[in-house]
């Protein structure tokens, strides 16, 4: 207000003016100097303030963009312990190492959308890892193998963490390339099998050591898609999961071999105690026969003998008499000793 009341009494002083004009003309400009005195003073108090002010507003701003992100990653979290507990109720709700791995590679590629999820098994030699199941049986025919010391196959055998590999690494290429320019990220995961000292087909080895399977999880083609942390964390749970999923699936049957042979076992115990009272029975048979229908016989033969000797027979007569004795007492002696060996 001062200034611009200074400004327009200057302008009464381009034309002849009175003392009276220059007095207010010098009183103005005095108010002036020391309004603008007091407000230099002033702002020495008032401008760290304003500071202050701007600086606590961007620390709220930072930190209010700070809680957004631990909002987020607690979303996050939330989401992948959803999933986690999800896949480990599908996982764990069968006890079919089949169908475990199956239901581990189909729920994996829905909940992270993935274009190809493969697991590779040891063969029985140790030397090579199997292409045992796909995501997308009928486009990967499983059975390709690849040697087992492969740098990028021991790259994720030391490692306990998720590992990013070359889309173009053996492990990798089990996907159609048709049209597809920019290949998607890839990682793989080692799967230890803990107990499968038993599994006796084809793909599975007889592990007297620890061993790894190897799954590899490839995200969609032509797309700016990257793996985000938790989602490897989501696949390195569900790794440990299907592992101990696969121990007690092993151990399962081989309590159901060990059971299947006991019970043939048992069968076969039974069998043999049947056909053992058969022989008991067949030989209490022969004993009776051979005692009643041959030894009684014998004894009356015997002693009729012995009776037709006492009294008058003529010379041929007593010879033969004779001679059927000692028959039937030789008969007899044989009888015995039959029965006394049975």
């Amino acid at each position: 207000v001062l200034c611009g009341a200074t400004h327009l009494i200057n302008l009464w002083t381009f034309t002849m003016h009175s003392r009276t004009v220059e007095v207010v003309m010098t009183t103005a400009k005095v108010l002036t100097a020391a309004v603008s005195c007091a407000t230099a003073l002033m702002l020495v108090h008032i401008i760290p303030d304003l500071l202050s002010v701007k600086t606590r507003e961007l620390f709220l701003k930072n930190k209010a963009a700070e809680l957004d992100r631990e909002m987020g990653l607690i979303r996050t979290q939330g989401e992948t312990g959803r999933h986690v507990r999800m896949l480990t109720h599908e996982i764990r709700s069968t006890l079919d190492r089949h169908t475990i791995l199956k239901t581990t590679l189909v729920e994996l590629g829905r909940t992270l959308a993935l274009e190809e999820c493969a697991l590779w098994m040891p063969t029985r030699s140790g030397l090579e890892l199997q292409l045992s199941y796909t995501l997308r049986q009928q486009q990967n025919p499983v059975g390709y193998t690849v040697p087992i010391h492969l740098p990028v196959i021991n790259q994720v055998f030391s490692s306990n963490c998720a590992v990013k590999i070359s889309p173009s690494s053996p492990v990798a290429r089990i996907r159609p390339l048709a049209g597809k320019y920019i290949p998607g990220e890839v990682v793989a995961v080692r799967v230890p099998l803990l107990h499968l000292s038993n599994f006796q087909i084809n793909d599975w080895p007889e592990l007297s050591t620890k061993r790894y399977a190897l799954m590899v999880l490839m995200l969609p083609s032509d797309s700016a898609r990257q793996w985000h942390v938790h989602e490897l964390g989501l696949v390195e749970v569900v790794a440990d999961q299907v592992a101990v999923a696969l121990s007690h699936a092993a151990i399962l049957e081989e309590s159901m071999r060990a059971r299947d042979l006991l019970m043939d076992q048992n069968d076969a115990l039974d069998r043999a105690r049947r056909e053992a009272e058969t022989a008991i029975r067949a030989r209490n048979d022969f004993l009776a026969v051979m005692n009643h229908e041959m030894r009684t016989p014998m004894h009356a033969i015997i002693a009729l003998s012995s009776l037709l000797l006492e009294t008058e027979l003529t010379p041929e007569q007593r010879l033969m008499v004779e001679t059927i004795m000692k028959s039937s007492n030789l008969l007899a002696t044989l009888i015995n000793d039959v029965l006394d060996l049975s």
